[in-house]
């Protein structure tokens, strides 16, 4: 889908106040002959004005968040649920638990920690998560920055859920869904993982026992090209440059580490200098 006319129908929509919904999704979507194109200017509409604040965390009405400009997780999944339906397109929220740090392995889903939404395209359902895509929060300046993230727009079920595990299991659309245990197991995913296109890292799990002196192997394939891999362990000043091995497959990439002494470890896994996993290893 070519979606220049619906961003730019987005990005460039008056800037001024509103006081609902119903002032912003006729003018936006008129224009646009899709109910994908409806759905994408929308989408991209919220990014572009709606910011993640925690001071609008009691705004849940649509209403009231596009005068207040601001929102946490429920009010941009409520406000996306309520642009779509105001233009006869099916979305619905979703409520789970989502990783983003390393505590969240193993760690037991007690209350849902946020929300994201479903929206029905062309008679199927496809998983968004516009809270995710409109920002990130920055470790330095402790703030929420905008910083569009097309990777949680209409995001393949099978990647969906490494970071996103719904209360209601239908929501996870796959031939086979996966249990709690399951999600909570598995490593800590960053976003750079997906704007590679990695598939199938080998270490599957998020915490495990390993031997020392015992190479451990990482292997991947990825879309996007991977030039060099470094680690980080218990979150030293300094990465270890890792040394790529070649394969068969041009696609694919793989290193071996060995652990020098016993212990417990954190490891973070870079590659090109940008972080995409991390997990927690007892090295016996």
């Amino acid at each position: 889908m070519d979606y220049r006319l619906a961003d730019s129908l987005a990005v460039h929509f008056p800037k001024k106040k509103y006081k609902s919904i119903t002032e912003i999704t006729g003018p936006l979507t008129d224009p646009l002959k899709t109910p994908h194109e409806k759905f994408r200017a929308i989408f991209k509409w919220i990014t572009e004005n709606i910011e993640y604040n925690k001071s609008g965390a009691a705004l849940k009405d649509a209403d009231k968040i596009v005068r207040k400009n601001k929102a946490v997780c429920q009010g941009f999944s409520n406000l996306l649920k309520e642009m779509c339906n105001s233009v006869h397109i099916d979305c619905d929220t979703i409520s789970g638990y989502t990783k983003t740090e390393v505590r969240d392995i193993n760690k037991k889903l007690k209350k849902t920690d946020h929300a994201w939404n479903a929206v029905k395209l062309y008679g199927h359902w496809y998983l968004v998560d516009v809270t995710w895509a409109t920002s990130k929060f920055n470790i330095v300046s402790k703030k929420f920055e905008k910083n569009f993230d097309e990777h949680y727009y209409i995001t393949d079920p099978k990647k969906f859920i490494l970071d996103h595990f719904p209360k209601d299991k239908q929501w996870q659309f796959l031939p086979k869904p996966i249990t709690a245990k399951q999600f909570t197991r598995m490593p800590l995913y960053y976003a750079d993982y997906f704007h590679f296109g990695i598939e199938d890292l080998s270490v599957k799990k998020g915490k495990f026992k390993h031997k020392r002196k015992k190479p451990l192997t990482f292997t991947c394939t990825a879309i996007s090209k991977i030039d060099n891999a470094s680690i980080l362990l218990n979150y030293d000043r300094y990465s270890i440059d890792m040394k790529l091995k070649t394969t068969k497959n041009p696609n694919e990439y793989t290193f071996d580490y060995t652990f020098a002494k016993k212990g417990d470890y954190d490891l973070t896994l870079y590659y090109n200098g940008l972080c995409v996993a991390e997990f927690l290893i007892k090295v016996k």
